[in-house]
């Protein structure tokens, strides 16, 4: 029996018209993401978030309990509609309504110091396989950034978490998850031989960086182990595997340490010399997901905490990720609103630094008090910064719960390692929001302890970094399998004092 094939014409922001096939019964932001259309969908297709929403402008989409939920009456007549909701019973003319995540700021920086070499005879390409991005790397042997390629995830369609990603998975979408991921990343591969006028049988291997989710979805691994108790991966070692396609080049995936704290942490913890450290030192690496580890040579403690929806933008009202007119900094002076904006772009919303400061000025001016609240003037509409864009108290607490995890996680991890944090010689602040941040802002609302404040280094991507040291620098994979061999995973979820911890620095009131 052929399948009912239903053509959508979709006005892009821009007004570029696309013309799109959806499956009967499909459902709008499904069939986008197919045709390589990137729309947010922070709650992954849930109907919660309220980011996928379009207007109907030809054809018919009956209006879903959660488009009564997201939508006044006015724009339910208007035939506003939740994307990840609407499914597709004929031919439609629909315009989207929220930006589109194309041209997001990816972090492909590496912390490493590199020397020149003439004429190479072999080259590699590293990967930071993230959540939220992709980085593709072309390397010399010694590590020289020869060509980089950079793109979003496009899994992203189906949601900003892992715990998304793993529900859509176990959901019968494995195989399309996978195939979406590696047809990026042979794109990505193919971009910069090119680009680098490369021959591809000169590259000698790949290695990939990611975390545990997002290696499961690569190689099509089952992720039913991950998303319930106990948690259990179906193999967090090294992977060796090949890409179709591109002169069967080996790749090699690295390793994790738990479910919940990846190859990418283990990147990050080796570039940074974790395996050579005598003193306690701290990794922090505030993605979409928070991961932190402290220890040295001996002994490290790891641990996570889900942080992402609000660092970036997913569960605020106004909140977008790191694209193009994303605003990213802010200052308050007298009545004078001032703000930076993402490639100096007309505002479109707010991201993740963007939210830390406009909340520190917030709090700092006198706004909002040290519990969260603001003032009776801005309380039941938010303060406004344009036209279009506020920050409500809903998003002030999605920030306050967000960051209270991770204060409390330091503590626990601190407390665990039986020192105080004045003994951390070190915090490497790792990932593309951590080197954006204001420090000052973030130490001002209690997201990072004052007591570490001048001990912070901004390493920017250690994923990638530790990627490309991997694939340069000998004894980096015995390096790789000792961090792993002394890491111990510390579960927030059942320590006594977290708790009382995170209500504690649910409080503004903590420096």
């Amino acid at each position: 029996m052929s399948r009912m094939i239903h053509r959508i014409n979709v006005i892009l922001q821009n007004d570029e018209i696309r013309m799109i096939e959806a499956e009967d019964n499909e459902t709008i932001l499904n069939a986008m993401a197919r045709h390589g259309i990137f729309y947010p969908s922070a709650c992954g297709g849930r109907g919660t978030c309220g980011k996928c929403k379009v207007m109907v402008l030809e054809g018919n989409i009956i209006a879903t309990p959660e488009d009564y939920r997201s939508f006044t009456e006015q724009e339910l007549q208007q035939a506003y509609r939740l994307s990840c909701k609407a499914k597709v019973k004929g031919e439609l003319t629909i315009k989207l309504l929220a930006p589109e995540e194309t041209g997001m700021e990816v972090l492909s920086n590496s912390m490493r110091k590199v020397r020149s070499v003439l004429n190479p005879l072999q080259y590699y390409i590293a990967i930071d396989l993230g959540t939220t991005t992709i980085v593709v790397t072309l390397i010399d042997s010694v590590g020289n950034n020869l060509a980089t390629f950079t793109s979003i995830n496009p899994q992203r369609s189906y949601g900003a978490d892992v715990i998304s990603r793993i529900n859509i998975s176990n959901k019968g979408k494995k195989h399309e998850l996978m195939e979406m991921i590696r047809k990026t990343i042979r794109d990505g591969i193919l971009a910069v031989i090119q680009k680098a006028v490369v021959e591809a049988g000169k590259v000698k291997r790949v290695a990939i960086a990611g975390n545990t989710t997002m290696v499961h979805l690569y190689m099509g691994y089952s992720c039913t182990g991950l998303g319930t108790y106990p948690f259990q991966p179906v193999n967090i070692g090294f992977i060796e595997d090949s890409l179709e396609g591109i002169d069967a080049i080996p790749v090699t995936l690295l390793p994790g340490i738990t479910t919940f704290v990846g190859g990418d942490i283990v990147s990050g913890l080796a570039v940074c010399g974790f395996h050579r450290k005598e003193e306690p030192c701290l990794l922090i690496d505030l993605g979409t997901n928070g991961e932190m580890a402290l220890g040295n040579k001996d002994k490290i403690l790891v641990t996570s905490t889900a942080v992402g929806p609000a660092f970036e933008g997913g569960n605020l009202s106004c909140g977008t990720g790191s694209i193009p007119g994303a605003i990213s900094h802010m200052n308050i002076k007298g009545n004078e609103i001032s703000y930076e904006t993402i490639g100096n772009k007309p505002p479109i919303g707010i991201c993740g630094t963007g939210v830390i400061e406009i909340i520190s000025e917030l709090l700092r001016v006198g706004i909002i008090d040290e519990t969260g609240l603001l003032t009776d003037a801005y309380f039941e509409q938010g303060y406004t910064i344009t036209e279009d864009i506020k920050v409500t108290q809903k998003d002030i607490r999605e920030l306050q719960l967000a960051k209270a995890a991770v204060r409390a996680g330091v503590e626990i991890l601190a407390s665990n390692y039986g020192i105080t944090l004045d003994h951390i010689s070190t915090v490497y602040l790792a990932g593309g929001f951590g080197f954006h941040l204001d420090i000052d802002k973030a130490v001002h609302i209690g997201l990072l302890p004052p007591e570490l404040k001048e001990n912070i280094k901004v390493i920017g991507n250690s994923s990638l970094s530790g990627a490309i040291s991997y694939l340069t620098e000998p004894n980096m994979k015995e390096a790789m399998q000792h961090i792993v061999s002394v890491s111990g995973e510390i579960h927030l979820s059942n320590e006594p004092d977290f708790n009382e911890l995170y209500l504690q620095y649910m409080s503004f009131d903590n420096e």
